[in-house]
């Protein structure tokens, strides 16, 4: 059966029609109330009082000595005093006996209870059916009366006064009246706001009161199952209550969606990092595999991001199937997975899975891509063993492994005590004066001759001389990184004031443009030195690069002080070509991946030509990085590369 609705606006005027109906019934029935019963009493009273002052009258007389014949021509004077006014009298059996009987009277009395009744002391009032009033007073014997009625004593009657007059003779107070009125309002209004009361608490307040209720259950419980079920016939109320519910489903489904995307890889659809931390905490001892894909970002630039995100896909189902009687597969970030597992693994179980992986060639869009991996694994561990095998992995790509076995507990150790050791020294060395620009020379390959350098940080102290991939993530997690940058500035320029035949560069990361104080710095040196025109600032490649109103905004300050502009590294990582259209750039530095084996990977000479092409085609100059020997040197003077940087031409010194 559908459920009738109505608005609140229907509902109050609906209550109101109710209450005006109320009210006129009310007051009709008020009115007949005072009429039989307030009115009752006051004309009652009107009669007693006529009653009393026709007595009066007529004692009066008796005490002047007024004869019986004298009674009757009394009381029809007396009925002057009032229209339509009807007096007559009764006599008692003692007056009786001694004035006589009156027959007439005797007959009446006889039929007439209210008169017997009168005549036994009470007094008898009666409104009848035409509204007209008829009193019956008792006349009672007082001392002077027994003066002439000897024969009776004091509170006898001596007989019946009646007063009979029309219902528009009676004479009422004006006050008693109001007071009547002011009463009645009273209570009325005090019933119809009760009942007002009632019915908007009932229809309205109730059910909002109910509904509030139930949002509160809501957010106490923050049990998003919960739904509001409020009867109302009230539509706002029932509009409202549907809302809360559909945004309670809305919540629910998105919750439940955010739940999943919060333990779940939306690419590979693979358990995340975050849901395999969830699930080492429930496991007392446990393997880890980790799976790291080499040179994946080389494939993600020369391929475009599809083909990357492809392959990633079908890395995962292929770890998947062979890991499905063995253990659990996660994707931890861009091109890593893990396996977990309770079961007993050992080294021949990653040696056939890194050969699983490197035997399949993976075709998209009718191009055959071979993938290689290192594995890094700790077997039977009982805690920290993602970090443990993250470390083996880190280490087996560092000395180019196919993998590395985790078995050593304090390598851990040493790690962490490392960490806490180089930020000490950080700090030592900024206070010291430790950290210093080393300079490493760029050929121009047409002229052969040296006439570029790039500044790169060092921290040399008596016993060591530290790189920054010692030291530049740890300076980032205590907060010294832009001290780092801005010593370089410093130091660089000052070096460089004086050697004006040579050009030189700095690197620059996203987080250098982001730091306000780091950039205010740089461009007061450089009005400060005047030497804008020998700068070039190389940006780091990354996806950060994507936010292009920082950088070019960043760019264009930089090319109104003549300073050029290079992204460094490019080819790790960050997508394709795209990008680089989107940026007013002066050269663009080969990621060093790319280079150091381009004279045996023929994918990587594949992409290193595409960057050259590509690199000329936009009037951009382009640098090699890591050219480690002759074959290589050769190699790119050949593909017409612009500038070349590396060991062969010259390793970083501290002078030039």
């Amino acid at each position: 059966m559908k459920k009738v609705l109505i608005t609140n606006k229907v509902l109050i005027l609906r209550i109101l029609i109710v209450l005006l109906l109320f009210g006129v019934v009310s007051i009709f029935f008020a009115t007949i109330y005072i009429k039989k019963t307030a009115l009752t009493n006051l004309a009652e009273d009107d009669a007693r009082k006529t009653s009393e002052l026709i007595f009066e009258n007529m004692y009066t007389r008796m005490q002047e000595g007024w004869a019986k014949e004298d009674l009757a021509k009394i009381l029809k004077r007396m009925e002057h005093i009032r229209e339509g006014l009807k007096v007559h009298s009764y006599r008692s059996s003692k007056v009786e006996e001694i004035l006589g009987e009156n027959k007439q009277d005797k007959l009446i009395v006889k039929n007439d209870k209210l008169i017997q009744k009168a005549m036994l002391g009470e007094k008898q009032f009666l409104i009848q059916e035409d509204g007209s009033i008829r009193y019956l007073f008792p006349i009672k014997v007082s001392n002077e009366c027994i003066t002439c009625h000897y024969n009776t004593k004091v509170g006898d009657i001596n007989g019946v006064l009646e007063v009979a007059y029309p219902p528009n003779e009676i004479k009422i107070s004006l006050d008693i009246v109001v007071y009547y009125f002011f009463i009645f309002f009273i209570l009325f209004m005090i019933l119809y706001f009760f009942i007002f009361y009632k019915i908007i608490n009932k229809k309205i307040i109730e059910p909002v009161v109910s509904f509030t209720e139930e949002i509160k259950k809501v957010i106490e419980t923050k049990s998003f199952s919960k739904r509001a079920h409020i009867k109302t016939k009230t539509i706002e109320i029932f509009l409202l209550q549907n809302s809360f519910n559909k945004l309670l489903d809305t919540i629910t489904y998105y919750y439940n969606k955010l739940l999943n995307n919060l333990y779940k890889d939306n690419l590979t659809k693979l358990p995340n990092l975050i849901k395999l931390q969830e699930d080492i905490k429930k496991l007392k001892k446990y393997s880890i595999i980790v799976v790291s894909l080499d040179s994946f970002k080389t494939i993600n630039s020369f391929y475009g991001v599809k083909a990357g995100d492809f392959l990633m896909k079908k890395i995962a189902n292929l770890l998947e199937n062979y890991t499905q009687k063995t253990g659990k597969v996660y994707r931890l970030h861009s091109d890593e997975f893990a396996i977990l597992t309770t079961n007993e693994i050992n080294i021949n179980f990653c040696k056939e899975l890194l050969e699983k992986i490197e035997k399949t060639h993976f075709t998209y869009k009718q191009i055959d891509i071979c993938i290689q991996a290192s594995i890094g694994v700790v077997f039977n561990t009982t805690q920290r063993g993602l970090e443990k095998a993250i470390l083996a992995v880190r280490n087996a790509k560092k000395e180019k492994k196919d993998f590395e076995i985790f078995n050593d507990e304090l390598t851990l150790k040493d790690e962490y005590k490392n960490h806490i050791k180089l930020t000490s020294i950080l700090k030592e060395s900024l206070l010291n004066n430790q950290l210093v620009p080393f300079f490493q020379a760029i050929e121009n390959a047409k002229t052969r001759k040296i006439d570029k350098y790039e500044a790169l940080a060092r921290i040399v102290r008596k016993e060591e001389t530290l790189t920054p991939d010692k030291f530049l993530q740890i300076s980032k997690n205590s907060k010294q990184y832009h001290k780092i940058t801005q010593t370089i500035i410093y130091k660089t320029f000052e070096y460089f004031k004086d050697k004006k035949k040579f050009e030189f560069s700095i690197n620059f990361s996203m987080d250098d443009i982001k730091n306000q104080e780091t950039i205010d710095y740089l461009f007061k040196m450089i009005d400060k030195y005047q030497i804008g025109s020998k700068l070039t600032i190389e940006l780091l490649e990354s996806e950060e690069l994507s936010q292009f109103n920082i950088i070019n905004e960043f760019i264009k300050k930089l090319k109104d002080k003549k300073v050029k502009i290079a992204i460094d590294d490019f080819g790790s990582g960050y997508s394709n070509f795209a990008y680089i259209t989107k940026l007013d750039i002066d050269y663009l530095k080969i990621d060093s991946s790319l280079i150091e084996n381009i004279h045996m990977d023929k994918q990587a000479l594949k992409i290193v030509k595409s960057i050259i092409n590509f690199a000329h085609e936009l009037n951009i100059k382009t640098v090699a990085e890591k050219v480690h020997n002759q074959e290589i040197y050769e190699l790119l003077i050949g593909l017409e590369v612009d500038y070349l940087q590396g060991y062969y031409i010259q390793k970083p010194k501290a002078e030039i």
